[in-house]
């Protein structure tokens, strides 16, 4: 485990940089899973719902409605993952930078 000095550790945790970083993170960290957990409970409570409704065949097709939700849900989880991948990737990867060089290693 990395060990930082007390008065290193107090600089990094004021920095406002730094502070941006983590509220950013936690907050599209928190956004997503709330989402996702919508979606899988909101999903579960249509099935109890509305069983006949979901087993009934999309018009024109032979596929359930039910599974074409499900593989949308799935769809959306991709998207998400995605998503976060994305802005990992250019913004928080970026405010990392920058509290590396203020801050150094």
């Amino acid at each position: 485990m990395l060990q930082v000095p007390p008065g290193r550790a107090r600089a990094i945790l004021a920095d406002a940089t730094f502070k941006q970083l983590v509220s950013g993170r936690a907050r599209l960290r928190w956004s997503l899973s709330i989402l996702t957990l919508v979606m899988f409970f909101g999903f579960i409570a249509l099935v109890s719902v509305a069983k006949n409704a979901l087993g009934a065949n999309i018009a024109g097709s032979a596929l359930p409605l039910g599974f074409a939700l499900a593989l949308a849900m799935v769809a959306a989880l991709v998207a998400l993952t995605g998503l976060y991948v994305q802005r990992s990737n250019t913004r928080f990867d970026e405010l990392a930078r920058i509290v590396k060089r203020e801050l150094g290693r």
